[in-house]
This record gives C-alpha cells, structure tokens and sequence, in this order.
C-alpha cells in the first residue's frame, strides 16, 4: 500500500510531463523562439497571470473573511502560475503551438523571482509566514516545464516524423492516467471536499479563476484563439508550485485539501470557457459569409 501511494504521484507527474512534451513535439522551435521575441507578450501575459489573479484571490481573502485554511488554498494557487495542464486545455481554443508554448515558457521563467517576492508582500497583509526558496521554484519550473518542451521541440527537429506519430498516443496516454487520478481522488477525498463547500469558498475560487479568463481574453491581443490560450493560462494554476510553498511553510492538510479544490473548480471554469469560445469562433465565419 505504501508503494502504491509513492507511485500515484510518480504516475502523474510523469503522465504531466509527456502531455507537455507531446505539444512541443509538434512545433518548430523557430516558431517558438519568434513568439518569444514578440515584446507585447509577456506585459501582457505578466499581467493576466502574475498581476491580476493574486490581487483578486487577496481581496477576495479580505472581503469575505474566508477560513483560515481555505485562505491559504486560494492565496497559494493565486501566486502559482502555469499548471502543467495548460498547453493542453489552451490548443483547444486554437491557438498556435508556438504562441502557446511561448507563453508557457515566459511565464515559468518569470514564476522564479516572481512567486517568492509575491509571497513576501502577500506576508505584510495577512502578518503569515509563507515562504518558498526561489531555487525549489526554479527546480519545479525545470521538471514540469523547460524539460518537457525542450526534449518535444528536439524530438521536433531531430525526428520530425516520429514525433508526430507519437504525440498523438503520448497525449490520450497521459490524459487517461490524470482522468484516472482525478476519479481516485474524487473517491478518496471527495467527503473532504464537500465538507469545505460553504462559507463562499466556491464563490471565492470562481471568482479567482473567472479574474484569469477575464484578464487573459482582454490582455490576448486580437487574436480570438489567442486571447482564449492566455486566458487558460491566467485561470489554471500549478498546484506542484503552491504545495512547495505549503509544505516550505507548514501549512496544514486543510490548506493543501483547497489546492486540489481549488484546482478542480478552475478546470471546470476553464472547460466552461473553452465550451464558450468554440461556439463564438464558430459563429464568425458564417457572420463574416453574411456581410457584404
């Protein structure tokens, strides 16, 4: 049993890194390294991610007087960007590889200085000590993020054809083990969960999320799928980052139980959302037809 319980998160941690890689090994590194260079991007993106979703999970903490332990769950996913799921659930609204794998990248990057000085001025409102060393932020960025896409993108230009017949199985492989995890967890802990429903905590999750979907669709630039890919980005936090620093500041289960809630609730939104948008991006050849 105890085995079992150390291989489940290997399982997922692996089954992230291939969905990861398997985006990058569809997608010319040129393309990405262009994205990267466009200077817009990561104002933009900065701004949806780092800015506006930890500034509304703040207020939100403030204005309705959330529990201790669910306070810390929604402060802690608010300042952790860019969860693994991210390319993925962004390549549904249509956006670029490149553009998508580009932000994912930047926004990683950033996380490093980021995250630890959010941390410390998020400590002067609330008087808490939540702390993370930038160098386990750095660790958590190179294994979920920088690994993944470097090995897709050179399996990309080194075997381009291989990497094509593969991403497809790698994907739905690893899509099948997080679906799986998920229906554990829900059988597991799903009592937990709903015993932490109530006291606004949903409302104060939604809204966190619903501040990145806003935020990223505004700050996408024209680009339909792209404003839908950075709002995905904004909305679906990491919840290896947020779990570093809870484990680094001893936070208890009940925080770490609102991590996985809060997670949970956000890749609902995010389904919502990306439901929303394929309906709108539908809808504009037929009224471009019917202009004349």
């Amino acid at each position: 049993m105890e085995n079992a319980k150390q291989l489940v998160p290997l399982l997922v941690q692996g089954s992230m890194f291939l969905m990861i890689m398997a985006v990058a090994m569809q997608c010319p590194w040129r393309e990405v390294v262009e994205q990267i260079r466009h200077p817009r991007l990561p104002v933009r993106a900065f701004l949806a991610v780092n800015v506006v979703v930890p500034v509304t999970a703040v207020l939100l903490a403030l204005a309705l007087d959330l529990p201790q332990p669910i306070a810390a769950g929604l402060i802690l996913m608010a300042v952790s960007p860019l969860a693994p799921l991210v390319p993925g659930n962004a390549l549904k609204t249509g956006a670029q590889r490149s553009y998508i794998l580009a932000t994912y990248l930047l926004l990683i990057v950033i996380a490093i200085p980021v995250v630890p000085l959010s941390l410390k001025l998020i400590d002067r409102v609330f008087g808490v000590e939540a702390t993370v060393p930038a160098a386990t932020i750095a660790m958590i960025a190179f294994i979920s993020a920088l690994l993944p896409i470097a090995i897709g993108l050179l399996l990309a230009a080194l075997a381009p054809r291989f990497a094509a017949r593969a991403a497809g199985p790698i994907t739905l492989v690893s899509t099948l083990v997080l679906a799986l995890f998920v229906l554990l967890l829900l059988w597991l802990q799903g009592r937990v969960y709903l015993h932490m429903i109530g006291n606004f905590t949903i409302l104060a999750f939604g809204l966190t999320v619903a501040s990145g979907i806003v935020a990223g669709h505004l700050l996408g630039g024209k680009d339909p799928e792209n404003r839908g890919a950075l709002a995905i980005a904004a909305a679906i936090r990491h919840p290896g980052i947020a779990f570093a620093i809870a484990n680094a500041s001893g936070a208890g289960p009940g925080a770490k139980a609102a991590i996985i809630l809060f997670l949970l609730n956000g890749v609902i939104i995010v389904s919502l959302y990306v439901a929303w948008l394929k309906r709108h991006l539908a809808r504009r050849p037929a009224a471009a037809a019917g202009q004349p």
